[in-house]
Parts: structure tokens; sequence; C-alpha cells
């Protein structure tokens, strides 16, 4: 009866001990962590390191979602103002960016990313993530050129 008794203690013992289960919320640094790096690589057009930034990299549709947002940052990168708000487990970062064409033509890109992080019992990652309030400015080589008083 001892043993069985302290078999039980152990295991109870060890059970709060061990690592987070699903559900738990993972420590505000490690989201802070993950959040930075996953928007990071996500304006750096890293879609693979984004990937694996998810809780569950596995995932395919989260994963694709993923890869569609790096895609297009892929040649000309945005900055991401840190450290970002947080609500709960949600992340908000800004970012902003130019991408340009080869016609001389370019974008200014900004707008928030809201990054959900999560944790399993093997890791803290992104649980889902929205782009919002972007904001697209359309110019050409022309327009950069043109002094203010012209415009």
């Amino acid at each position: 009866m001892l043993k069985a008794a302290t078999v039980l203690l152990f295991v109870a013992i060890a059970a709060g001990c061990g690592g987070r289960t699903s559900g738990e919320e993972p420590p505000v640094g490690a989201q802070q962590d993950v959040a930075r790096q996953f928007a990071e690589a996500i304006f750096r057009g890293q879609a693979n390191a984004a990937v694996h930034l998810l809780v569950e990299p596995r995932d395919p549709a989260l994963s694709w979602l993923a890869k569609r947002a790096a895609r297009p940052w892929k040649r000309h990168h945005a900055t991401v103002r840190l450290p970002g708000r947080r609500i709960g487990r949600r992340w908000i970062l800004r970012y902003a960016g130019t991408r340009t064409h080869t016609d001389g033509s370019f974008e200014e890109v900004r707008g928030d990313i809201v990054i959900v992080v999560g944790g399993s019992k093997r890791r803290t990652g992104v649980e889902f993530f929205v782009l919002r309030h972007g904001v697209t400015r359309f110019g050409t080589h022309h327009d950069s050129l043109l002094l203010p008083s012209n415009r």
C-alpha cells in the first residue's frame, strides 16, 4: 500500500512539473519571442522559417497561409516595429515596407500583423495569424521625382 501511494505521489508530482499541457498559456517572454521571430520571418520572405514557428508545422492550411503571406516579401523586406502590443495571447506588431517592380512602379505597404501564440506539450508556437489594416500606396518612379509643390 505504501509503495502504491509513493508511486502515485511521484506520478502526480511529475505530471505537475512536466512541461505545459495543451491549453495552458506560455510565458509572456516566450510568446513575445515567437511572435517577433514569426513576424520577421514573414516580412523577410522566409516561408520555411515561418512554418517552423507554427505550433503545428504540419497543419496544411496554416502552413499554406504562412507561405502565402511570406511570398511577396522574398525580394523586398519590410520592417517590423517592435516590441508590439499584447492582448492575452495575441501580439499586434506594425509593419511597413516597399516593393519595387521592374517597370519602375512600387508599392508602399503598411499595416498590422496579429499573431496568436499558444503552446502544446512540446513547444510554444503560432496558432494563428492575420494581416489587418493593410494600406497599399501605389506609385511610379516619376511620382518619386516630383517635388512636393508639383504633386
